[in-house]
């Protein structure tokens, strides 16, 4: 994913580097104005292969939060070279009549296809990652797009296309890593950018399927969403104000993200002492091998972004 961004990063920019860390940093726009941060995660949920079976199968467990009962059937690939397997756990077929129950990461596995342990071992090492194998579409209409990971493709896009403007103020944007372990990524571009404001650009669970809360969370269509409070944060006020007026002025819908849990690293800027925000493309089925988005959410999402910074310098003065 590095390499990727790095490839597609405009002629806009002007510096950038690779930390100790792994963190993409870079810099655009220029002046004497506010410096500004965005952050976007360049890491994904997945599993990884955690021991081997005799019959050549192999062990996993999640690397970040993915629920065991979301997993199995899907098809992954595995380590850098993109072993293809799949994920399994004993058939219906041969466990009719006993007690329904919920898979764990103790029942699960991934087939490769080899023969035994030697080759498993061979193939795919204790440590390597494992991810979705998941295709990228979009529904006949061109609204929605589906595919895996739009946590945090969604906010790396968005980020991407900031970087194409010519702004009169220093604009930087970290491209992290281990955001789903801990935030870990962000911690260290903070330290090395120190930024007067900061922005997390983050995909946020949808509450608008069946059996979900009613009015807990976000929906699709409804425009990007805001947080006021989670489990990590308490938005800077300015900020908030500032990125529901930009979403005015853009004529574009915004939605407030409801409920208190999650976090993002808007969480890692903010016990920093940084003033820092968060502004979340609603997203269905987080965390899953698969994800649905809004395409209108993410064009909502970066003209309002488009629109905050043009008033940046008035919006770091509003402390």
């Amino acid at each position: 994913m590095r390499a990727l961004v790095a490839s597609a990063l405009p002629r806009t920019v002007r510096s950038r580097q690779v930390d100790a860390m792994g963190n993409l940093l870079v810099q655009a726009g220029a002046g004497r104005g506010p410096k500004v941060l965005l952050l976007a995660h360049l890491d994904e949920v997945g599993l990884m292969v955690s021991g081997h079976t005799p019959e050549g199968h192999l062990r996993i467990r999640p690397w970040g939060g993915v629920p065991a009962v979301v997993v199995p059937g899907n098809p992954v690939l595995v380590g850098a070279d993109g072993v293809p397997g799949a994920i399994g756990w004993a058939p219906h077929h041969l466990t009719r009549g006993s007690a329904p129950r919920t898979p764990t990461y103790d029942d699960l596995y991934v087939d490769i296809g080899a023969e035994d342990a030697a080759a498993a071992r061979r193939l795919a090492p204790v440590g390597e990652m494992v991810t979705f194998h998941t295709p990228y579409t979009v529904t006949p209409d061109g609204a929605m797009a589906t595919g895996k990971a739009f946590d945090d493709r969604a906010g790396v896009y968005l980020a991407l296309a900031l970087l194409a403007e010519d702004w009169d103020f220093p604009l930087h944007v970290a491209f992290t890593v281990q955001e789903e372990v801990g935030l870990r990524g962000a911690q260290v571009a903070l330290r090395a950018v120190r930024p007067d404001l900061v922005l997390a650009l983050e995909a946020t669970a949808a509450a608008d399927t069946p059996e979900t809360p009613a009015g807990l969370s976000t929906r699709l269509g409804g425009g990007p969403a805001l947080t006021t409070v989670d489990r990590a944060t308490l938005a800077d006020r300015g900020l908030r104000q500032a990125l529901r007026r930009a979403g005015d002025d853009a004529g574009v819908p915004w939605q407030w993200r409801r409920g208190v849990g999650g976090g993002n690293e808007a969480g890692a800027a903010w016990h920093q002492g940084y003033r820092a925000a968060a502004l979340s493309i609603p997203c269905r089925y987080l965390h899953a091998p698969v994800s649905r988005i809004h395409l209108g959410d993410l064009a909502a999402a970066e003209a309002l972004l488009r629109s905050f910074l043009a008033h940046v310098q008035e919006v770091a003065s509003d402390v």
